[in-house]
């Protein structure tokens, strides 16, 4: 089972969770925020990272082509970028899928506790 297969079903993770879930300290994870654009987690209140489940499987992937595949930090760029480029040509990628249907399901139940508050006044 890889890493990204091992990413709990979950909206958001804190920084512990997924420094454990790929394998890299905290600060390699902040490291790579700023290395890698597209990896924006949230901040909660209390100014804690939160990151989604599709920006975990972003960084497992990264993990795998930086530790084990040896790219360097430019090489996964690019690599990304090629995989994110093909992805376009096919359609939305599986992380991606299941954060627009965590975020879906998220709304509908926004909606619905929306519908029976306004329901009860």
């Amino acid at each position: 089972m890889t890493s990204e297969e091992r990413v709990p079903d979950k909206l958001f993770f804190r920084i512990g969770e997924v420094s454990r879930i790929v394998g890299v300290k905290p600060y390699v994870l902040r490291y790579w925020e700023q290395e890698f654009s597209f990896i924006k987690p949230e901040k909660s209140n209390g100014k804690q990272r939160l990151y989604r489940r599709c920006d975990v499987i972003a960084l497992c992937r990264i993990r795998r082509l930086l530790h084990e595949e040896r790219y360097t930090i430019e090489g996964t760029r690019k690599k990304i970028r090629e995989i994110m480029a093909a992805g376009q040509e096919k359609k939305v990628s599986p992380s991606a899928e299941i954060c627009l249907r965590n975020l879906r399901n998220e709304l509908q139940t926004i909606r619905s506790l929306i519908e029976n508050h306004l329901q009860q006044e």
